[in-house]
């Protein structure tokens, strides 16, 4: 069986040199994660209409269809991530409800409403707005860029300037500023359907809640409305390139010389074989392992990954079975980045983050000596860098 495992990697090494000598290709594999596009990507338009109801202390006393306005928006916005974005824009909207007889946005020269001690109102506003976007479906179950359907959750907030209905002269009623500059907040889900490669059509459900100058309690709107997405620059996220190595088919000349090798493959295997029964027919040294266990760090960071607990945990176990036994925590930073303030910092905090740890996994505090060493942990250079980013455990002596 060992022969067998030889000689079939000596004829991957043989036949290394006539791939390499053919032409690769380089697919995008997703699979692979995804990489970050040029800034003048994922840019897009929205514009959406609809109708919304107000809530309120007064503005229930209103029949429902007495409450029912409009409201439109425009945003221009970018996906700064599959998952994460933003969208700036200006929103309209019109809403009715009824308020008491000083209401700022009370129609004039309206009866009360029956039954009620309020008076119908209108108010028109518009402002800008920003907003956060979440892609909850990119999020949630992976990027895939033919999608029909994302929905995504926004929340944000701006600032509107509102009008009133007024009488001009007793036959004239126009709107005018009613000096009230209110902030709101809101948050909704958008559901979209992609009906093109650069455009959508979506459903919007949103909450807003916002207070007038005047009044003592807040408002709240509900809307529904409907619009589209239509996107500028690449839409899609790149993905990283791989090797795509062809299949190599051998003629009878190559397979020939190739057989010739594999015979003088035999004999070095036949050598290597006597060496390997030699080597397990020696005795067997005992070697004392000090080197435990080693964490590994992403650059500027000192925090515990999920795997990097799960493996604490286990060294706590072993630690534990040896009360008696005393062990050496090492920190550690590259010397290729930052300065020496920095990785020092770096170096205390990842070697106390990880006796913190241990203690709290049920490790005693006194078996634990944590110090750090300021040169590098492999001295492999720069390309190495990420190998000293790291807390090393060792036994003491």
């Amino acid at each position: 069986m060992k022969k067998r495992i030889l000689l079939g990697i000596v004829a991957l090494a043989l036949g290394a040199s006539a791939v390499n000598a053919q032409e690769v290709t380089y697919v995008e594999d997703c699979s692979q994660g995804l990489l970050m596009n040029r800034n003048a990507d994922n840019w897009f338009f929205t514009a959406e209409g609809g109708t919304n109801i107000l809530f309120g202390k007064h503005n229930v006393d209103a029949l429902v269809r007495n409450r029912l306005g409009g409201n439109a928006a425009i945003y221009f916005g970018k996906w700064v991530t599959p998952t994460f974005g933003f969208r700036f824009g200006a929103k309209y909207l019109m809403a009715k409800g009824a308020t008491d007889e000083n209401g700022v946005y009370r129609k004039e020269n309206a009866p009360k409403i029956s039954g009620k001690n309020t008076y119908p109102e209108k108010l028109q506003g518009v402002g800008p707005e920003f907003d956060v976007l979440i892609n909850l479906t990119n999020w949630w179950c992976g990027y895939k860029p033919n999608r029909l359907y994302n929905a995504v959750l926004h929340g944000g907030g701006g600032v509107m300037w509102t009008f009133a209905r007024r009488w001009n002269d007793p036959a004239h009623m126009r709107w005018v500023a009613a000096h009230s500059t209110p902030l709101f907040v809101n948050v909704g889900l958008q559901n979209n359907f992609r009906v093109a490669k650069r455009v959508d059509i979506f459903v919007d459900v949103q909450y807003e809640l916002f207070r007038l100058e005047g009044y003592k309690h807040f408002s709240q709107d509900l809307s529904l409305s409907a619009g589209l997405n239509v996107y500028f620059g690449k839409k899609d996220w790149n993905c990283p390139t791989v090797a795509v190595c062809p299949t190599w088919k051998y003629t009878d000349a190559e397979g020939d010389a190739l057989v010739a090798r594999l015979a003088q493959a035999e004999n070095k295997i036949a050598d290597l074989q006597r060496q390997l029964d030699e080597c397990l027919n020696r005795p067997v040294q005992k070697v004392k392992c000090d080197g435990l266990c080693t964490i590994y760090y992403p650059i500027n960071e000192y925090g515990l990954s999920k795997r990097e607990k799960t493996i604490l945990k286990s060294m706590a176990e072993v630690i534990m079975e040896n009360p008696s036994q005393k062990y050496i925590l090492t920190g550690w930073a590259d010397n290729y980045t930052g300065n020496d303030e920095i990785n020092t910092r770096l170096r205390n905090q990842r070697v106390n983050g990880v006796k913190e740890y241990l203690v709290k996994c049920g490790v005693s505090e006194s078996q634990l000596d944590a110090r750090i060493d300021a040169s590098n942990l492999t001295d492999f250079g720069i390309k190495g860098a990420p190998l000293d980013r790291a807390v090393t455990i060792k036994l003491a002596d």
